[in-house]
């Protein structure tokens, strides 16, 4: 078997999903069409956006030839795949090769349902959360991929609603890069770490002028915004935490919540209502901006229970995030089809 992940490796999980899998023993390579600023593990880099038009196509095509005649099982990520407009899926349908989508969030977050779930105080605020967009390529796209796709996925309960009939399969990490270190720190002040991939969408705002409100009370708290780090720096960081915030505008938590449960630290988050039941013992303190105050405030002041939920959390992703057990699911995914 020989599996094929292409053309985006969102925030690592097609490398971290393919390493797990070679682990395992399945030739398993990443595809990316150009690098991400953060630098994650690659196989293939056809770095298009470096050649003019008539070379990128050339390029494309080119590749195309090349991954059809090595590959099994095509695990596309984000919406794409080899060719412009997905015109590769009737042609790896027709010749019976085997194809995943796995969605991964704005690809296929529609704002008319979006509104539904995510926190705003206002509508000024809801479109800077979610952009108002043309929904209907974005329908018509989900629909024609699922004519030709064995199986569409989507990492997370939360995207459910965006692609119903899809799969859920969680996000994954490798938990060796994350050892757990735990929450016991020596630190004169509680640490408070927030490591937005966007302000504007992940409640930055709140966050600042909450820590501005406890510094005012004379707390004794250091707060780190961490922006345009790599991923080992940003790491180094996280593990000097003692407090992590997430987004508190969004469905439910993202990667980076999970790799700060995996290193033992408490985590602040926002969980809509209606996934609450889907994350069995996820111990993720549910916050959105209108309890972001005295939920802080409980962690600043409760050093047990944050040694807790740390403890809680790093077992939680051992058992439901662990990237061996998403890859041997996967494998199996794969076999059936």
């Amino acid at each position: 078997m020989k599996v094929l992940h292409a053309p985006m490796n969102i925030a690592g999980q097609a490398s971290i999903l393919a390493n797990a899998q070679r682990e395992l023993g399945i030739e398993a390579d990443v595809l990316i069409f150009n690098q991400h600023q953060f630098s994650y593990h690659f196989d293939i880099n056809l770095s298009l956006s470096e050649k003019s038009t008539v070379s990128r196509y050339t390029t494309m095509i080119n590749n195309f030839i090349k991954c059809f005649l090595k590959y099994d099982i095509f695990h596309f990520h984000f919406g794409g795949s080899l060719l412009p407009y997905n015109l590769d899926l009737p042609l790896l349908k027709f010749f019976k090769k085997k194809i995943i989508m796995h969605y991964w969030g704005s690809d296929i977050r529609q704002y008319s349902i979006a509104k539904n779930y995510l926190f705003f105080n206002n509508l000024s605020e809801l479109q800077t959360i979610c952009s108002f967009k043309d929904e209907d390529p974005i329908r018509k796209k989900i629909g024609r991929i699922a004519k030709y796709c064995d199986t569409t996925i989507v990492g997370d309960y939360s995207l459910l609603p965006y692609s119903p009939k899809s799969l859920v399969v969680k996000q994954a990490i490798d938990l060796k890069k994350f050892p757990y270190i735990g929450n016991d720190s020596k630190n004169k002040e509680v640490i408070i770490v927030h490591a937005p991939s966007d302000t504007d969408k992940k409640g930055t705002k709140y966050v600042i002028s909450t820590i501005e409100k406890l510094k005012n009370e004379n707390c004794s708290i250091e707060f780190i915004l961490i922006i345009n780090k790599t991923n080992d720096e940003a790491l180094e960081i996280y593990r000097k935490a003692d407090i992590i915030i997430d987004q508190l505008y969004s469905e439910s938590h993202g990667i980076f919540a999970i790799e700060c449960m995996a290193l033992g630290k408490p985590v602040l988050c926002r969980i809509h209502e209606e996934f609450t039941n889907c994350y069995n013992g996820l111990p993720i303190l549910n916050t959105d901006p209108n309890n972001l105050y005295n939920n802080l405030k409980l962690l600043i002041e409760n050093k047990e229970l944050r040694l807790e939920l740390g403890k809680k959390g790093r077992k939680y992703v051992e058992e439901v995030h662990d990237s061996k057990k998403i890859a041997k699911k996967f494998i199996e995914l794969y076999e059936s089809i």
